[in-house]
């Protein structure tokens, strides 16, 4: 029996493009791996059992910028400046769990 493409979102690789991503900067300024571990989970719980149709960058955005929100305690002023990471974020998820996903190869 073969697996659904493209897979649903894990964990895991939510947590690398995150990681990737590093809206906050943290990582870059040597915070420890695991410093996104919170929104990570927060951002699994709630696209876990999103269809891939709703994979859209469109549609994860505004759970990303609630969960940063809430996580960094920001206003509006402060959400605008992580927007661009944000949306990056939103646009490699679908890259990789979207509609449009095609299988990686390394």
């Amino acid at each position: 029996m073969s697996k659904p493409w493209p897979p649903p979102p894990d964990l895991e690789s939510l947590q690398d493009l995150m990681r990737a991503a590093d809206p906050e900067g943290h990582l870059a300024e040597g915070a420890p791996a695991d410093e996104y571990e919170p929104e990570e989970e927060q951002l699994f719980a709630a696209i876990a059992h999103f269809p891939t149709a709703d994979l859209l960058a469109a549609k994860l955005l505004p759970i990303l910028e609630e969960i940063w929100r809430k996580s960094f305690n920001l206003d509006e002023t402060a959400l605008t400046s992580r927007r661009p990471a944000l949306e990056g974020l939103a646009q490699q998820i679908e890259h990789f769990f979207g509609p449009t996903a095609t299988p990686q190869v390394r």
